[in-house]
Formats: structure tokens, C-alpha cells, sequence
């Protein structure tokens, strides 16, 4: 447990340090919600704007985080102090756990000033999905496994899968029965057998496959220098 808050201390430090990337993640939708905002009738219609910014902070800042610092070929140094793809994973899931916590409480705050919402029930609906998207943040970490993508490719797929996925839950139409964040924001919204069965399977899913990925996780570039 030293050695994973090692981790979180050495992230938080690193978080602290370039503090554009937080300032959008609150930023961005704070925006989109402020358009919208005369369509809230109650809290849990912020959902998808939770579950955006959670997904966004668990795919981002653990499985991509960990391939570019792996093709930047900074993690050799780290993995032979302590070779532990474990630890490495925990360490940068707590990072992003608490990441979530501090971006959605100033989220909610500002949501709190615009629309007569309980600040309680706010924080309440999204601490919960922090903890239900964890599964994610595993399937995220399959991201390393990928040998011949680049993660600056990635990222790009990976912002015009989760903006997409988001304007589909915020529109509402039929194609969001694909659509994993809906299955997410009916946890909250629309609670049915149906709806917990499908998250049930894709979070095992996703916590085998992240399974693997952390086992099979090289530190080493794929890339000479």
C-alpha cells in the first residue's frame, strides 16, 4: 500500500503541476450543461455529464496515461525499482478516483448556483458512479496491449468515441441501446432488471479484460532508441 500512494503522491504532484488539462475537464462541461441547463428537472438528469467527465478521467489518465508514458519509455527507470504492474495500476486508479471526486464536487458546486438542486443529492448520484464506472478504468488499461497504435491515435478515437457517446445520451434517440453510457446513466435514472443484467456483463467484462492487460504489461517501448 506504501508503494501504490507512492504512485498517487508522485500523480498528484504531476496534476498539480500542469493544471490546464483539470481546468477543461470542469470547464468543458460546465458549458454544455449551461446550454442545456433549462432541460434539468431534477438531479439525476446530470448523469450523463457525470458519467462523461468519470469516463473521461479513467480512460485518459490510467490506460493512456500508462502507454504514453510506456512510448516515451519513462516507466523502465520506475519498473526497475519496483516491478509491479499491480501497484502501477492501483497508484494511478486512486489518482484518478480522487481526480473525479475534486473535478465533480467543482462541477456540482456551479450547478448548484444555476439550478435549485440539492447540493447532497448532487454529490450522492455522482460519488456513486465514480464507483460504478471503476470497471472502466480497467478496460481502459487494455489500451497497452495495442502494439502498432500510437496513443496520440488513440486519444483522438478515443475523444470522438466518448464526445459521441455523450451527445447521444444528451439527445436521446434509439441507437443509444449501443450505447454503454446510457446503461450507465439508467443506474440512476431508469432502474430495471434489464439495465443492472446489462451493466453487471459489461463490467465483468470489462475487469477481465483490464485483468489482462495489467498482467501483460510491458514497460519497455515497443519503439528503439
Amino acid at each position: 500500500m506504501k508503494r501504490v500512494m507512492a504512485y498517487v503522491l508522485l500523480n498528484v504532484k504531476s496534476l498539480l503541476k500542469d493544471k490546464l488539462p483539470f481546468a477543461w475537464s470542469v470547464f468543458l462541461p460546465l458549458v454544455m450543461f449551461y446550454v442545456e441547463k433549462d432541460h434539468m428537472m431534477k438531479e439525476q438528469d446530470l448523469a450523463s455529464w457525470w458519467i462523461y467527465m468519470i469516463l473521461c478521467s479513467y480512460f485518459y489518465g490510467v490506460g493512456l496515461y500508462a502507454l504514453e508514458l510506456k512510448e516515451a519509455g519513462c516507466l523502465r527507470t520506475i519498473f526497475s525499482i519496483y516491478n509491479s504492474s499491480i501497484v502501477f495500476f492501483m497508484g494511478n486508479l486512486i489518482t484518478q478516483i480522487i481526480f473525479c471526486m475534486i473535478s465533480l464536487s467543482i462541477f456540482n458546486i456551479a450547478v448548484f448556483f444555476v439550478k435549485p438542486f440539492s447540493f447532497i443529492q448532487l454529490m450522492k448520484y455522482s460519488m456513486i458512479l465514480v464507483f460504478l464506472c471503476i470497471p472502466f478504468a480497467f478496460l481502459g488499461f487494455v489500451f497497452v496491449l495495442l502494439k502498432r497504435i500510437h496513443a496520440n491515435t488513440i486519444r483522438t478515437l478515443l475523444s470522438i468515441t466518448l464526445f459521441g457517446m455523450f451527445m447521444l445520451l444528451s439527445i436521446g434517440t434509439s441507437y443509444n441501446t449501443f450505447n454503454p453510457m446510457y446503461y450507465m446513466s439508467t443506474i440512476l435514472t431508469n432502474y430495471t432488471t434489464k439495465n443492472i443484467f446489462v451493466y453487471a456483463w459489461v463490467s465483468l467484462l470489462s475487469l477481465i479484460l483490464g485483468a489482462v492487460g495489467i498482467l501483460q504489461f510491458d514497460p519497455n517501448s515497443n519503439e528503439r532508441r
